[in-house]
């Protein structure tokens, strides 16, 4: 899966569900479109996750995200609700880390089960199946060259 394909796919998130609070509700109709797909297109998307989330982790970052640059959890689901808010969010943080979202209820943790409940749906097995590993881990303090000292 290519970037492009990625970014279309994210807007498949119900925005207004999103700033509403209700995570599960915002990433439904994204899991629903990606269980459409090939299991390749699945794992792609995860990968292209990934890889958004790790550039994303960074010192930089983790100082201009409030509370939630406290812990690596929240800053894992901080920067998961940044890659859901978009392209444009994405990139104009990825531009300008003081636009890190500072508030702990701008978090989307749930965006990080849609590949594997995707998987689920179009495989019939169970999630705890799912095998897929990116080339890249997205866990807060993976991109090593990002966190200086």
């Amino acid at each position: 899966m290519n970037e492009e394909k990625f970014w279309q796919l994210i807007e498949q998130i119900d925005r207004e569900a999103l700033q509403d609070g209700d995570a599960d509700a915002a990433v439904e109709p994204l899991t629903e479109a990606l269980a459409e797909l090939p299991v390749k297109d699945i794992k792609g998307f995860e990968e292209c996750l990934a890889q958004a989330l790790y550039r994303l982790d960074g010192k930089v970052f983790s100082d201009h995200a409030g509370d939630s640059g406290k812990s690596d959890d929240s800053f894992l689901y901080a920067r998961c609700f940044v890659v859901g808010s978009g392209k444009a969010t994405y990139d104009s943080v990825l531009a300008d880390p003081t636009l890190m979202p500072d508030q702990t209820d701008a978090w989307l943790e749930e965006l990080l089960s849609v590949a594997p409940e995707a998987w689920s749906e179009k495989t019939g097995r169970d999630t705890d199946e799912w095998d897929f590993t990116a080339s890249v881990a997205y866990e807060t303090g993976s991109n090593s060259a990002a966190w200086p000292g």
